[in-house]
C-alpha cells in the first residue's frame, strides 16, 4: 500500500472515532444528570406501607391507602372524622409558595414527595392540610419527612380533585427519618 492510502485510512478512522465518542457522550451525559439530580431528591413513597402496631402514643398510626375513596380505592372508609391520628409524611406547601425556614400555621401532608423531575402526585384523597397548634412555632421545611399527630376530620370532595380531602387539626408535629419506617411499618 501506499504511505498516503494509510494517512487517509487512520484520518477516517480518528474521525469516526471521535463521532462515536461524541455520540455516547451525548446519549449518556444527559441520562447521568437526570440520576444526579433525580436521586438525591427522592424519598421512599409511604402510600403502601402498612403499620406494624395500631397505635403509638395514644395515636393511631395511619396507613395511606386508609384513605382512599372512590370506585378505584383499594380500601373505602378505613378512618373515620375524628380520629387522633399519627402520620408519617412530607410536609408540602398548600396553594402559595412557601419558601424554606418560614413560619407556618397549616401545610400539605402528602405521603410521597417526587423527585426534581416529576413533582409529587396531589389526589385529594391522599392529601392531608395539617393545622398547627396556635401555640407552636413550625418553620417550613418543603419534602421533609415528618410526623404530625392530632385529630383527623374528613372533608366532603373530589378523590382525584386539588383539594386536600382530610384536615389534621391542632396538629403537633416532630421530624422524622428514614430509620422510622421500618421501625413503624412494614
Amino acid at each position: 500500500m501506499r504511505p498516503g492510502r494509510i494517512r487517509k485510512r487512520d484520518d477516517t478512522s480518528r474521525r469516526a472515532f471521535r463521532i462515536l465518542v461524541c455520540l455516547v457522550l451525548a446519549i449518556c451525559l444527559p441520562v447521568d444528570a437526570m440520576i444526579v439530580l433525580i436521586l438525591p431528591t427522592t424519598g421512599p413513597d409511604l402510600s403502601d406501607l402498612v403499620p406494624k402496631y395500631g397505635s403509638s402514643e395514644g395515636y393511631m398510626l395511619l396507613a395511606w391507602y386508609d384513605l382512599e375513596r372512590g370506585r378505584e380505592a383499594v380500601k373505602e372508609g378505613g378512618v373515620s372524622t375524628g380520629t387522633r391520628m399519627r402520620v408519617l409524611g412530607y410536609m408540602m406547601e398548600a396553594d402559595q409558595p412557601i419558601r424554606d425556614g418560614q413560619p407556618v400555621s397549616h401545610f400539605i401532608l402528602l405521603p410521597d414527595k417526587g423527585n426534581a423531575m416529576h413533582p409529587a402526585h396531589r389526589f385529594g384523597d391522599q392529601m392531608i392540610d395539617v393545622r398547627i397548634r396556635p401555640s407552636d412555632n413550625v418553620r417550613f421545611s418543603g419534602g421533609s419527612l415528618i410526623w404530625v399527630w392530632g385529630t383527623l376530620r374528613a372533608l366532603p370532595g373530589d378523590p382525584g380533585g386539588p383539594l386536600p380531602l382530610y384536615d389534621l387539626e391542632d396538629a403537633c408535629i416532630v421530624p422524622a427519618n428514614k430509620g422510622d419506617i421500618p421501625r413503624y411499618f412494614r
